[in-house]
């Protein structure tokens, strides 16, 4: 199986990854799903997840490191979304709300991060990123709209396993 890299672990030498970014506080447990579907098409890929905790499947590919490197898991992501970005693939899926809490917007930094890497690769279209969704996450028709002025060779895909199997082209070019 794959390397899988948690938070706040950073991990040394990584050469290459996929970093799952997406909704995690209200979204299903969708990260989990891509590791499988990854590893199994890949099984020397590493990826990094930023749902927090080990499930019993992934836990003898979980990489050690230094665990008091970055002081948040903002600037663990932000570290592993800019390794991907240019050594790999960042894998955006957009699941629609599972679970609602109204003290929280639905994917905020999600949004916030897909905004970032479309400005990105207006300016750099050597960036790797790919996007999909099941078609239920609000506001994706903007969001469609916003791909094709800013990124416009990007399409949002309707299947968790053809936006991994993106990831995993995108991968293969670094």
């Amino acid at each position: 199986m794959a390397g899988v890299i948690i938070p706040n672990t950073y991990v040394r030498d990584v050469d290459k990854l996929v970093f799952l970014a997406g909704p995690i506080r209200g979204a299903p447990n969708w990260q989990d799903e891509a590791i499988r579907i990854l590893s199994s098409k890949k099984p020397e890929l590493t990826i990094a997840t930023p749902r927090r905790g080990i499930r019993e499947f992934f836990a003898g590919s979980v990489l050690s490191g230094d665990n008091t490197y970055f002081k948040r898991q903002r600037l663990w992501e932000r570290h592993y979304l800019e390794v991907a970005s240019k050594r790999g693939a960042i894998l955006f899926w957009l699941p629609g709300e599972a679970e609602h809490n109204c003290a929280k917007s639905y994917g905020a930094m999600t949004r916030l991060e897909l905004g970032q890497w479309m400005t990105n690769y207006r300016h750099d279209n050597q960036v790797r990123f790919c996007v999909g969704s099941n078609g239920k996450f609000s506001e994706l028709d903007i969001i469609r709209m916003d791909l094709a002025l800013d990124a416009p060779d990007k399409r949002i895909l309707g299947t968790l396993e053809e936006t991994c199997d993106k990831a995993l082209r995108l991968y293969n070019l670094a």
